[in-house]
Protein backbone atom coordinates (compact mmCIF):
# COMPACT_ATOMS: atom_id res chain seq x y z
CA UNK A 1 0.00 0.00 0.00
CA UNK A 2 1.27 3.51 -0.86
CA UNK A 3 2.33 6.18 1.68
CA UNK A 4 -0.63 8.26 0.46
CA UNK A 5 -3.15 5.30 0.29
CA UNK A 6 -2.28 4.30 3.74
CA UNK A 7 -2.60 7.79 5.37
CA UNK A 8 -6.45 7.98 3.79
CA UNK A 9 -7.28 4.09 4.89
CA UNK A 10 -5.97 5.05 8.33
CA UNK A 11 -8.40 8.57 8.26
CA UNK A 12 -11.11 6.47 6.90
CA UNK A 13 -10.54 4.31 9.52
CA UNK A 14 -10.62 6.54 12.46
CA UNK A 15 -13.48 8.68 10.74
CA UNK A 16 -15.54 5.54 10.88
CA UNK A 17 -14.78 4.02 14.53
CA UNK A 18 -14.43 8.04 15.68
CA UNK A 19 -18.29 8.42 14.80
CA UNK A 20 -19.59 5.00 16.21
CA UNK A 21 -17.26 5.39 19.17
CA UNK A 22 -16.29 8.96 19.92
CA UNK A 23 -12.40 10.00 20.20
CA UNK A 24 -12.04 8.62 23.84
CA UNK A 25 -13.61 4.94 22.92
CA UNK A 26 -11.04 4.44 20.33
CA UNK A 27 -7.32 3.98 20.51
CA UNK A 28 -4.19 3.79 17.87
CA UNK A 29 -4.58 0.14 18.14
CA UNK A 30 -8.47 0.22 17.07
CA UNK A 31 -7.73 2.27 13.79
CA UNK A 32 -4.69 0.27 12.76
CA UNK A 33 -6.21 -3.05 13.50
CA UNK A 34 -9.04 -2.10 11.74
CA UNK A 35 -6.82 -1.48 8.72
CA UNK A 36 -4.31 -4.45 8.89
CA UNK A 37 -1.57 -1.91 9.64
CA UNK A 38 1.18 -2.05 11.84
CA UNK A 39 0.99 0.23 15.23
CA UNK A 40 4.76 1.20 14.51
CA UNK A 41 3.59 1.70 10.88
CA UNK A 42 0.87 4.82 11.80
CA UNK A 43 3.71 6.96 12.89
CA UNK A 44 4.99 7.25 9.58
CA UNK A 45 1.64 9.14 8.64
CA UNK A 46 0.19 10.72 11.66
CA UNK A 47 2.77 12.04 14.84
CA UNK A 48 -0.42 11.04 16.98
CA UNK A 49 -3.89 9.89 17.01
CA UNK A 50 -4.71 13.52 17.71
CA UNK A 51 -3.01 14.27 14.54
CA UNK A 52 -5.35 12.02 13.25
CA UNK A 53 -8.62 13.05 14.54
CA UNK A 54 -7.27 16.71 13.41
CA UNK A 55 -7.12 15.64 9.70
CA UNK A 56 -10.13 13.76 9.81
CA UNK A 57 -12.53 16.68 11.09
CA UNK A 58 -10.14 18.78 8.57
CA UNK A 59 -11.66 16.62 6.10
CA UNK A 60 -15.37 16.29 7.20
CA UNK A 61 -15.88 19.85 7.99
CA UNK A 62 -14.91 20.51 4.15
CA UNK A 63 -17.23 17.86 3.02
CA UNK A 64 -19.95 19.36 5.47
CA UNK A 65 -19.58 23.38 4.28
CA UNK A 66 -18.60 22.23 0.64
CA UNK A 67 -22.54 21.55 -0.62
CA UNK A 68 -23.14 24.57 1.36
CA UNK A 69 -20.12 26.84 -0.42
CA UNK A 70 -21.17 25.51 -3.67
CA UNK A 71 -22.17 28.34 -6.43
CA UNK A 72 -25.99 27.32 -7.92
CA UNK A 73 -28.27 28.61 -10.15
CA UNK A 74 -31.31 28.08 -7.30
CA UNK A 75 -32.24 30.43 -4.62
CA UNK A 76 -30.62 31.27 -1.35
CA UNK A 77 -33.47 29.58 0.61
CA UNK A 78 -33.98 27.06 -2.27
CA UNK A 79 -30.27 25.97 -1.33
CA UNK A 80 -29.87 26.47 2.12
CA UNK A 81 -33.29 23.60 2.14
CA UNK A 82 -31.65 21.21 -0.05
CA UNK A 83 -28.68 21.37 1.66
CA UNK A 84 -30.11 20.88 5.14
CA UNK A 85 -32.46 18.19 3.89
CA UNK A 86 -29.65 16.32 2.37
CA UNK A 87 -27.81 16.36 5.77
CA UNK A 88 -30.37 15.19 8.10
CA UNK A 89 -28.66 11.68 9.49
CA UNK A 90 -30.46 8.88 7.68
CA UNK A 91 -30.44 5.55 8.88
CA UNK A 92 -29.79 4.13 5.36
CA UNK A 93 -26.77 5.61 5.60
CA UNK A 94 -23.92 2.98 6.37
CA UNK A 95 -21.08 5.10 5.59
CA UNK A 96 -19.30 7.86 7.66
CA UNK A 97 -21.52 10.94 7.92
CA UNK A 98 -19.48 14.42 8.39
CA UNK A 99 -22.70 15.88 10.53
CA UNK A 100 -22.61 12.50 12.74
CA UNK A 101 -19.43 12.08 13.12
CA UNK A 102 -18.45 16.12 13.80
CA UNK A 103 -21.51 16.10 16.51
CA UNK A 104 -20.30 12.83 18.10
CA UNK A 105 -16.43 14.53 18.74
CA UNK A 106 -18.28 17.72 19.71
CA UNK A 107 -20.33 15.98 22.53
CA UNK A 108 -17.07 14.64 23.88
CA UNK A 109 -15.47 18.50 24.07
CA UNK A 110 -14.66 18.73 27.54
CA UNK A 111 -12.53 15.83 28.00
CA UNK A 112 -10.97 16.29 23.90
CA UNK A 113 -7.76 18.13 23.98
CA UNK A 114 -7.99 21.26 23.61
CA UNK A 115 -6.87 21.78 20.18
CA UNK A 116 -9.69 19.19 19.22
CA UNK A 117 -12.31 20.97 20.58
CA UNK A 118 -11.05 24.25 19.27
CA UNK A 119 -10.94 22.90 15.67
CA UNK A 120 -14.77 21.73 16.67
CA UNK A 121 -15.65 25.19 17.42
CA UNK A 122 -13.77 26.97 14.82
CA UNK A 123 -15.60 24.57 12.26
CA UNK A 124 -19.36 25.02 13.51
CA UNK A 125 -18.89 28.76 13.56
CA UNK A 126 -17.72 28.87 10.15
CA UNK A 127 -20.64 26.11 9.28
CA UNK A 128 -23.41 28.59 11.30
CA UNK A 129 -21.83 32.06 9.63
CA UNK A 130 -21.86 30.42 5.71
CA UNK A 131 -25.73 29.28 6.51
CA UNK A 132 -26.45 32.68 8.16
CA UNK A 133 -24.77 34.25 4.78
CA UNK A 134 -27.57 31.62 3.05
CA UNK A 135 -29.80 33.60 5.15
CA UNK A 136 -28.94 37.17 4.52
CA UNK A 137 -29.33 36.72 0.92
CA UNK A 138 -32.78 34.80 1.66
CA UNK A 139 -33.65 37.72 3.41
CA UNK A 140 -32.30 40.32 0.55
CA UNK A 141 -34.78 37.63 -2.15
CA UNK A 142 -37.46 38.86 0.31
CA UNK A 143 -37.91 34.75 0.56
CA UNK A 144 -36.57 35.28 4.34
CA UNK A 145 -38.03 37.56 6.92
CA UNK A 146 -35.51 40.35 7.20
CA UNK A 147 -36.55 41.15 10.92
CA UNK A 148 -34.98 37.85 11.84
CA UNK A 149 -31.64 37.93 12.96
CA UNK A 150 -29.76 36.20 10.63
CA UNK A 151 -27.01 34.81 13.19
CA UNK A 152 -29.42 33.68 15.32
CA UNK A 153 -31.43 32.08 13.05
CA UNK A 154 -28.75 30.53 11.33
CA UNK A 155 -27.59 29.27 15.07
CA UNK A 156 -31.11 27.84 15.83
CA UNK A 157 -30.64 25.65 12.62
CA UNK A 158 -27.22 24.29 13.59
CA UNK A 159 -28.52 23.27 17.02
CA UNK A 160 -31.72 21.72 15.35
CA UNK A 161 -29.30 19.63 12.74
CA UNK A 162 -27.01 18.66 15.70
CA UNK A 163 -29.23 17.60 18.20
CA UNK A 164 -30.98 15.29 15.60
CA UNK A 165 -27.49 14.15 15.07
CA UNK A 166 -26.88 13.39 18.58
CA UNK A 167 -30.64 11.56 19.57
CA UNK A 168 -29.85 9.74 15.72
CA UNK A 169 -27.13 8.13 17.19
CA UNK A 170 -29.29 6.57 20.37
CA UNK A 171 -32.52 6.17 18.34
CA UNK A 172 -31.64 5.66 14.32
CA UNK A 173 -35.06 5.34 13.98
CA UNK A 174 -36.26 8.60 15.32
CA UNK A 175 -38.35 10.98 13.04
CA UNK A 176 -36.97 13.96 11.91
CA UNK A 177 -40.08 15.75 11.22
CA UNK A 178 -39.19 18.80 13.53
CA UNK A 179 -36.55 19.58 10.81
CA UNK A 180 -38.45 19.83 8.48
CA UNK A 181 -40.46 21.93 10.74
CA UNK A 182 -38.05 24.31 11.24
CA UNK A 183 -37.41 24.56 7.53
CA UNK A 184 -41.01 25.39 6.90
CA UNK A 185 -41.22 27.86 10.08
CA UNK A 186 -37.87 29.93 9.06
CA UNK A 187 -37.84 29.41 5.19
CA UNK A 188 -41.63 28.79 4.41
CA UNK A 189 -43.12 26.11 2.92
CA UNK A 190 -41.54 25.00 -0.25
CA UNK A 191 -44.65 24.38 -2.30
CA UNK A 192 -45.35 28.22 -1.24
Amino acid sequence: MSGQNARETLAASAAALFQRFGYAGVSTRDITSSVDIPKGAFYNYFSSKEALASAVLSHHFDALLEPLLAGATQSATARLRDYLEAIIPSRETRSVSPLLLICTLAAEGPVLPSSLALKIAEGIRLWSDNVAGLILLGQAEGQIDAKDNSTLLAAILINCWQGAAIRHKCDQFARHDCLRFALDRFLGRPDG
